[in-house]
């Protein structure tokens, strides 16, 4: 019988080409290199696969799909500007979690290194510490949450490079006037629904900037890539715009539906039979429905058009 080293070295000269492969796949590509199906038992294969995630060598992108696990050197970095604040505080929890469930995962989904301020291991004073990352990190993504008067500058500061920079804010919060346009996508950590929606949006948003690679002399982001980012976070706001109409629609039939059938009931005449009280409820919820769409076109939505 072959040895494991021999199948997971196979296995690993396989995922080089950095894609995503299922079992069936590296099992085909051991055969084709001469490993038959009959030189190793199932638990040899699945005991090969454990070793190699446990190493670190491969990750596990869904059930039973498999991808090489770059190593930090050769992944791309992403500096996470937000406001920090004094340990055990409110500012701190909310700040790690925020990183823990969807800015790191997103970033490790992307091949991205997430790095924060207070990670990180420097000689240098930590101004010329965020100045370095902030010129050079291949992505930022900043949490503007709290009108942090820091978060402001680091984000002025990036914007000069022309570099990719993400926005996010806690849902509800209330920006600077100056601000105020900047398209951020918001989220909730007390909403698990939310943040899986947020961490969607998030990784889509990161997917749309070309970056260059490692070994590939840096340039500047061409124009039409910069466009293509920036308008991913205002398609989902017309999305959510779009979704508050249509429920505030639904509410508004609702509220209607259940005036007729109050008044309905509580009137003496019975002259109305009970086809003729549905024409008039369905005549009446059309009515409310071009009186609410009419309502929000004459409204000044925050649209880019």
């Amino acid at each position: 019988m072959i040895s494991s080293a021999r199948i997971q070295e196979s296995i690993l000269e396989y995922l080089e080409d950095k894609e995503n492969h299922s079992v069936q796949e590296i099992k085909n590509h051991l055969s084709d290199v001469g490993i038959s199906s009959n030189d190793y038992s199932e638990g040899q294969f699945a005991g090969s696969i454990n070793t190699l995630l446990r190493n670190g060598s491969i990750k596990k992108i869904h059930r039973g799909i498999y991808a090489i696990k770059k190593g930090k050197e050769n992944m791309k970095r992403c500096f996470v500007v937000s406001p920090i604040g004094d340990p055990e505080s409110d500012i701190r929890k909310n700040a790690d979690k925020l990183f823990k469930y969807i800015i790191k995962p997103v970033c490790e989904e992307c091949d991205f290194e997430a790095i924060r301020v207070d990670q990180l291991n420097d000689a240098n004073s930590i101004t010329q510490t965020i100045i370095d990352e902030l010129e050079n990190s291949d992505l930022v993504i900043a949490d503007v949450t709290g009108n942090n008067p820091n978060v402001f500058y680091e984000m002025g500061f990036r914007a000069r490079t022309k570099k990719p920079i993400i926005h996010l804010k806690s849902k509800g919060e209330n920006l600077p006037f100056d601000i105020a346009t900047i398209r951020a996508l918001e989220y909730d950590l007390t909403d698990l629904d939310n943040v899986e929606e947020v961490k969607s949006r998030l990784l889509k948003t990161v997917k749309t900037f070309t970056f260059p690679n490692s070994d590939e002399t840096e340039v500047d982001n061409d124009d039409v890539d910069t466009a293509l980012a920036s308008i991913t976070p205002t398609l989902y706001q017309i999305l959510d715009s779009i979704s508050g109409l249509r429920n505030d629609m639904k509410r508004s039939n609702a509220e209607t539906i259940s005036a007729v059938v109050k008044a309905t009931r509580n009137t003496q005449s019975h002259a109305l039979n009970e086809d003729a009280r549905r024409e008039f409820v369905n005549k009446l919820i059309q009515f409310n429905t071009e009186r609410s769409l009419k309502q929000h076109d004459d409204d000044d939505l925050d649209l880019p058009f």
